[in-house]
């Protein structure tokens, strides 16, 4: 036995509920099992701060499932059986000691990932075996557990007309191309529409948590959360065409509303339309002259006779 003095947090953790709440009675709702103290002495869960599971309060023991080489944990969000399972850890007890340190996987986008620090295998050995379940108030889990996060983008790439982009890193510069106009709205706005600049113009909108230029970090495009890696993807449709320009620039094109020539062909163009305007304009004048000789002549002819 250690001596006091050399005694951990996580050592007298055994001897204590949490990281349930300390009025947690850690039954399962049939009364038949009871997690023990000393299993779980510490356990640690971030979460995304911009999801939805922002109250650290909800977190909670949902289900236990234990069989002689092993057991499966599984934390659960929410009130009464509205709760839903957000992450787990199955922890392998075939070598007969218990490990030190289990990973928690995220199940949930919100739900970035998680350590739980085991005790002893002594306490849970004297429960029956089999699939427990609890209520969220007696399994409840201390919000000290809950870390809440940035979850940040760590790659972007674009997809266009089949072909894929990327990836950029660094700082994304978004840029007007033809017919584009590019906006910024934060949250507050995201029901909101307001009309472009031109209505012949397609309108590209970024929204963004918090528009802070001092920012280093940015957590969703359009309440578009990044993958298990990091990565968003970009795709053109259409008429929007998407390409990269120089390192950290992507440049947004309405391909369909585009000219159908370039500015050094537009000029003999105009000139050619000034001309057969000209020429039709001369049309209609000798159209004019000849329908006047026509009648001078008509009525001639009907004086003659």
């Amino acid at each position: 036995m250690q001596e006091p003095r050399n005694l951990s947090w996580t050592h007298y953790n055994k001897a204590r509920r949490f990281p349930l709440m300390f009025d947690s009675t850690a039954v399962s709702r049939d009364g038949l099992f009871t997690i023990p103290d000393d299993l779980i002495v510490s356990l640690y869960l971030s979460c995304n701060v911009s999801g939805t599971h922002d109250d650290p309060g909800l977190f909670y023991i949902g289900e236990l499932i234990y069989y002689h080489t092993g057991f499966v944990l599984e934390i659960y969000y929410g009130v009464g059986d509205a709760g839903q399972k957000v992450a787990e850890t199955t922890v392998d007890l075939s070598s007969g000691t218990m490990p030190k340190v289990v990973q928690l996987l995220g199940l949930n986008p919100m739900i970035l990932s998680g350590l739980i620090v085991l005790g002893d295998i002594e306490g849970l050995s004297r429960q029956p075996v089999g699939e427990w379940s609890f209520d969220p108030a007696a399994t409840m889990l201390d919000p000290f557990c809950i870390r809440y996060v940035a979850k940040e983008l760590s790659e972007l790439y674009v997809q266009s007309q089949g072909q894929l982009m990327g990836p950029f890193h660094g700082t994304v510069t978004f840029e007007e191309g033809e017919n584009i106009t590019l906006g910024i709205r934060t949250n507050e706005d995201l029901n909101c529409l307001y009309p472009t600049i031109s209505g012949s113009m397609t309108e590209v909108v970024i929204h963004a948590d918090n528009p802070d230029v001092n920012s280093s970090r940015f957590r969703s495009i359009n309440g578009v959360f990044p993958d298990e890696t990091g990565n968003i993807t970009f795709k053109g449709m259409n008429c929007l065409d998407i390409r990269p320009e120089g390192a950290h620039t992507l440049v947004f094109d309405d391909k369909c509303a585009q000219p159908c020539c370039s500015c050094t062909e537009l000029v003999p163009i105009e000139e050619k339309i000034k001309e057969i305007t000209s020429s039709m304009q001369q049309l209609v004048t000798r159209m004019g002259l000849l329908e006047t000789q026509y009648e001078f002549m008509r009525s001639s002819l009907s004086a003659v006779s």
